[in-house]
């Protein structure tokens, strides 16, 4: 009876201690912060071109005698959330538009990016709350991810004007690719997990779709004139071509959380992604920006070494782009 207890306290230490460390290792190990500044980059872009388009048409999105009442969106707001643009007078509207552009361009090229990431977030987020009318995929991705760039500070790090700075005054302590932080590791994970999060979960709510089942959806999707942009029809002739499409892009979607993990795999679950967001954005061209930001947000699954080595073109990469998360020194894609 000793032994059973002891082997058993035994059993449940290892299994603590091994919770522990990889519990550590998984968000606490300093990463890379490469691919975090380029998706920063992406991100910026993104979200200065959306206030753009917005500042089209100001008023109508924004303004008090706009599209959508502001005392009547306030109150359909759930507790607690906020948007600055209630504050703004129209007088003024024009005026903080373009302030929230400037910032947002800070934002993009990483000058003052420890503050303009919180204010790109701010910015971001408060324009959704004012315009739920024009609420997309596009801008809750968009919302995520200026969020998990802001939460620890580190999309200036790496490919920003911030870095360039540092290195011009002498103060940063590696003279070739940016230092490995824990706050780019974390801030790296929270995006792979939200991402997993996302495919998994639109995989598992499509097989409440009979056509999903049967293989059909995507040609509902090309053959919906609200929809498609381009003539399909001639696709009709190829109905196993159909089958494919729709249960490979199901099939990628309920596998990314699970393969996105491993090495060997994680290539082809980043090509996949990357192909499916594409040929969205090819049938219906009003979720090109939906797509390029689900783009962005698989960048953090690629390791910052292996972006650096094809980005400056040496014959030899550093590592593969699947071998990030399989050794100590390149944890959350880098």
């Amino acid at each position: 009876m000793r032994r059973l207890v002891n082997d058993a306290w035994d059993y449940l230490s290892n299994l603590s201690a091994a919770v522990r460390d990889g519990w550590s290792r998984f968000f606490f190990r300093p990463a890379d912060p490469t691919a975090l500044g380029l998706i920063r980059v992406a991100v910026g872009l993104l979200a200065f071109w959306s206030l753009f388009v917005i500042g089209l048409d100001l008023h109508a999105y924004l303004g008090s005698q706009g599209w959508a009442d502001a005392e009547s969106i306030r109150q359909a707001m759930p507790p607690f959330a906020w948007s600055f643009w209630f504050f703004v007078p129209d007088a003024l509207l024009r005026s903080v538009w373009l302030a929230c552009l400037v910032v947002l361009g800070l934002f993009t090229v990483g000058l003052f990016s420890r503050s303009t990431a919180v204010l790109a977030w701010v910015i971001v987020v408060s324009t959704v709350r004012r315009a739920p009318f024009a609420l997309f995929g596009f801008d809750q991705v968009l919302s995520l991810l200026t969020l998990y760039l802001a939460v620890c500070g580190a999309s200036g790090q790496s490919l920003s004007v911030d870095r360039f700075l540092r290195r011009l005054r002498g103060t940063t302590a590696t003279p070739g690719g940016p230092r490995p932080t824990i706050a780019a590791n974390i801030s790296l994970r929270l995006i792979q997990l939200h991402l997993a999060f996302i495919y998994g979960m639109a995989g598992l709510a499509k097989l409440q779709g009979p056509s999903w089942w049967t293989g059909t959806a995507i040609w509902g999707t090309m053959a919906a004139g609200e929809f498609a942009s381009l003539d399909f029809t001639s696709l009709a002739a190829w109905p196993k071509l159909l089958n494919v499409m729709t249960h490979g892009s199901l099939a990628l979607e309920i596998l990314y959380p699970i393969l996105i993990w491993i090495g060997l795999t994680r290539p082809l679950m980043i090509l996949g992604a990357v192909g499916l967001h594409l040929g969205i954005a090819i049938v219906s061209p009003g979720l090109t920006e939906f797509g390029l930001a689900m783009i962005a947000a698989n960048l953090s699954f690629v390791s910052g070494v292996w972006l650096r080595g094809l980005a400056s073109g040496e014959a030899e990469a550093p590592s593969p782009p699947h071998a990030h998360l399989s050794t100590p020194a390149r944890v959350a894609g880098h």
